[in-house]
């Protein structure tokens, strides 16, 4: 991971380097607490947890108001290709953690490894491979071994990249300068869908915690 990390650390402009060296150096004070090979599955999750985490929590760079066009075009550039490595090196980390029974499960290994496993494979790259956690996670559901929630957003992901409608209005995207939910399937369905898998927030809570109709670009 550090190695990848190399090409998007520096560059000439003075304001872009102290944009990436920032990242960089976030990215690579999470991978120094890597932990050791034949750690507990709970300390190689969190790990990959962090690693998910601080990327996202460094994406305001891209938007910082002391950047011209073109600098922030070039951050914009250099933050995505790293996180697109870094989301990748999630995944096939994940994928050497895998149970036997293909998936984790709550009762067997807990919450924290459970949901942590979702998010990675949520923003994987690898949309192949969050078809096939969708398809275990289908089948721990009706045992409460994952999360409603975590099941239903990636149900829309999987959904939304095939280009057919969501079911429980989860996703959200950049139209027109708003940020508008996706299609549903069924809009006066959307709260019944939600109980029937024991998500217990409403369309309505959800709309207001992304913020739907705020500007966007």
């Amino acid at each position: 991971m550090i190695l990848a990390l190399t090409a998007t650390c520096s560059h000439a402009d003075p304001k872009v380097a102290e944009m990436l060296g920032s990242w960089c150096r976030a990215v690579a004070e999470v991978e120094r607490r890597r932990p050791p090979p034949g750690a507990a599955l709970p300390a190689r999750i969190h790990h990959l947890i962090r690693l998910d985490e601080v990327t996202r929590q460094n994406l305001w760079m891209i938007d910082d108001a002391s950047l011209n066009a073109e600098q922030r075009q070039i951050v914009e550039d250099a933050l995505g290709t790293s996180l697109l490595e870094i989301d990748a090196g999630n995944t096939e980390e994940l994928k050497k953690l895998l149970p036997k029974a293909g998936w984790f499960a709550n009762r067997r290994h807990g919450r924290q490894v459970t949901h942590g496993a979702w998010l990675i494979a949520q923003h994987s790259p690898d949309n192949a491979f969050r078809e096939y956690a969708l398809g275990k996670m289908s089948a721990l559901l009706k045992y409460g071994d994952v999360d409603a929630r975590d099941y239903a957003l990636t149900f829309d992901r999987v959904q939304a990249h095939k280009g057919l409608p969501q079911r429980y209005g989860s996703q959200a995207r950049c139209r027109e300068g708003r940020l508008l939910l996706q299609p549903i399937e069924n809009e006066s369905a959307v709260n019944a869908a939600r109980e029937e898998i024991g998500w217990n927030q409403t369309i309505e809570e959800t709309k207001g915690d992304l913020e739907i109709g705020k500007p966007c670009n």
